[in-house]
């Protein structure tokens, strides 16, 4: 039975016979991993440290909300990357470390420009700071790009930043000039409307009001005139159309005698033809002189209450003329007035916005004042320096990387040399069960 100590006897004897595999390997890696440092070229890193400070640091007027921000730190933060890597920085970056030196062509310049970014690196520390840092061959290079990036990027924010606030400004103040055209416009609308109400409209409502009802009253008293006058045509007309003398008396009888023209006459002539129908019958020649005299004066009476009533229909129309040209003027007025009240509205609002848009003008020349200080707000805290030491190649990487592969191809060889190795060393080797009738000794 094959047993644990055999495996330990075998292992033992074949790294023996592969030993020169196992030791040989890996150094021959190791020394080829020592030789590749001295052709790698060495790069240099150099970081620089930028602090942005808060807002309310620079310009108290933000604590009050009086001024407007003039850009958070987030997005500082967020347009590192597109100032840092864009088309133009890389272009005076090369131009200004003379990378461009060997630059044949535009396929080439792309080509540097590509791995100019790569060599860029840009990371957040924290909220308010964030670090550049740049990689080359030289040390002073590295150096110099670092710090160029940094000093790019601040003079493109404030650069943007005070055309920016110039911008606001210009646009505060041409808003300003607009609304202040509009509020000077509405004011004399205002101004030559009220005008035109006064010389049209010179009674204010109230005045109007009392007219209307004096007049309202006047018309009640006209129309109860006009009915009594025409209740006594009718009595008249009745008297008239009555073919019984008698009969027809009685509606003489109902007028207010004492009210009418010819009235005391008709009412002497109704008494004296009472007097004598008491004593006669109405074919008595003085009855019928009388009735014949009654007549004559009933038939004086309509012309003059006709007149009467001529007058009042004249007076009635007048007043109800009138009326008409009062409530016309009331709602005129009423109209006038609302327009006037609506303008004067349109007239408020626009002073408001008026008034609104020059304090916004204010904040924003007193944020592009003090924008002038907004170089304080960035702040490097880590200066680039020459770096001393390269970060990259990394030795005791490489050298570490070398000796693994160097083992792990020595320890393979040795298992694939074992393993394709025929030789018979001993009886187990044989790989039939046949006797064996000899042996060769080593001696």
């Amino acid at each position: 039975m094959y047993e644990i100590k055999d495996v330990v006897y075998d292992l033992k004897a074949a790294f023996k016979r592969r030993r020169v595999l196992l030791f040989v390997t890996p150094i021959l890696f190791l020394v080829a991993a020592i030789i590749s440092l001295r052709y790698i070229e060495p790069k240099y890193r150099s970081n620089t440290t930028i602090l942005v400070q808060s807002e309310q640091i620079l310009n108290p007027l933000v604590m009050y909300d009086i001024a407007e921000n003039m850009a958070s730190n987030r997005n500082r933060l967020e347009s590192l990357n597109e100032i840092i890597y864009s088309r133009s920085t890389m272009e005076i970056l090369i131009d200004s470390l003379k990378l461009d030196r060997n630059i044949a062509n535009e396929a080439s310049k792309q080509a540097l420009i590509s791995s100019t970014q790569r060599n860029i690196g840009t990371s957040s520390r924290a909220s308010d700071s964030f670090e550049i840092s740049f990689t080359d061959s030289d040390p002073v290079l590295a150096r110099d790009g670092a710090q160029l990036l940094a000093n790019h990027f601040i003079n493109t924010k404030l650069r943007l930043e005070t055309r920016r606030h110039d911008e606001t400004v210009l646009f505060f103040t041409n808003k300003l000039i607009e609304l202040e055209a509009i509020v000077n416009e509405q004011r004399n609308q205002a101004v030559e409307s009220t005008s035109v109400r006064l010389r049209d409209l010179p009674d204010n409502a109230e005045t109007l009001q009392s007219r209307l009802q004096a007049i309202d009253a006047s018309l009640g008293g006209i129309e109860w005139q006009i009915i009594n006058e025409e209740e006594k045509l009718r009595f008249v007309e009745l008297f008239q159309n009555e073919p019984d003398f008698p009969e027809a008396v009685n509606h003489l009888y109902k007028l207010p005698l004492d009210e009418i023209q010819y009235g005391d006459e008709l009412a002497a002539a109704l008494d004296e033809y009472d007097v004598i129908q008491q004593q006669f019958t109405e074919n008595y020649p003085m009855l019928l002189n009388q009735s014949a005299r009654v007549k004559q004066i009933a038939n004086r009476i309509p012309p003059g209450i006709q007149l009467t009533l001529d007058r009042l229909y004249s007076t009635k129309a007048e007043l109800q003329a009138q009326k008409e040209v009062i409530v016309d003027n009331m709602q005129r007025f009423f109209v006038a007035n609302q327009q006037a009240n609506t303008q004067q509205s349109a007239v408020s609002i626009y002073e408001q916005l008026y008034s609104d848009m020059k304090v916004k003008l204010e904040q924003a020349k007193m944020t592009r004042d003090i924008g002038q200080k907004a170089a304080d707000q960035f702040i490097v805290l880590d200066v680039a320096n020459i770096p001393q030491e390269p970060v990259s190649p990394n030795k005791t990487l490489i050298l570490a990387i070398g000796l693994f592969l160097g083992l792990v191809t020595g320890t393979g060889s040795a298992i694939l040399a074992e393993v394709m190795d025929t030789t018979i060393r001993s009886e187990k080797d044989i790989p039939v069960q046949k006797p064996i009738i000899a042996y060769l000794t080593n001696g």
